[in-house]
């Protein structure tokens, strides 16, 4: 990825566990998010042409790199929650072994959320437009919205 001329997608670079329900809504995010990103990145016309793919791309990894992880380690929680189970508390409430359901990951727009977060997360070549791009799960914010940074631009080796 550091050329800007290649990128994974899906379960080979972010595979999950049967219980998170995720691979492929996230795989078709991951697609969503990737094809929004060249779209945008075309139509910039602040971008060089042998800039264009680059900049999708890393702009892609970007925005979906601290999404895709937070919704592994969610997955994560309820394996351990459902081969951990106290049976004996889920006979008094069935609720315990519930399936969890984050807005912020079965609700979230990935097209919309390229199109708001373009002009702050996009890359011209390597050099940031912004330092900052989107808030997550934990943060103060309430779902993923750009009001607070939670990485550096700076801190990724692109």
């Amino acid at each position: 990825m550091r050329s800007g001329r290649i990128c994974l997608l899906g379960d080979v670079v972010h595979p999950f566990l049967p219980t998170s329900i995720q691979g492929c809504s996230q795989a078709i995010k991951d697609g969503c998010t990737l094809a929004t990103c060249l779209a945008l990145s075309y139509a910039d016309t602040n971008i060089l042409a042998q800039e264009k793919v680059p900049t999708a791309l890393r702009t892609y990894q970007l925005l979906r790199y601290k999404r895709v992880k937070s919704a592994q380690i969610e997955g994560e929680k309820v394996h351990n929650t459902w081969h951990t189970v106290d049976w004996n508390k889920v006979r008094r409430n069935s609720e315990s072994i519930k399936l969890p359901g984050a807005e912020w990951l079965l609700l979230h727009n990935c097209k919309k959320n390229v199109r708001t977060l373009w002009p702050s997360a996009s890359i011209d070549g390597a050099e940031p437009k912004r330092e900052s791009l989107v808030a997550g799960p934990g943060s103060r914010t309430r779902g993923w919205g750009a009001q607070r940074p939670y990485c550096s631009l700076a801190k990724w080796k692109l």
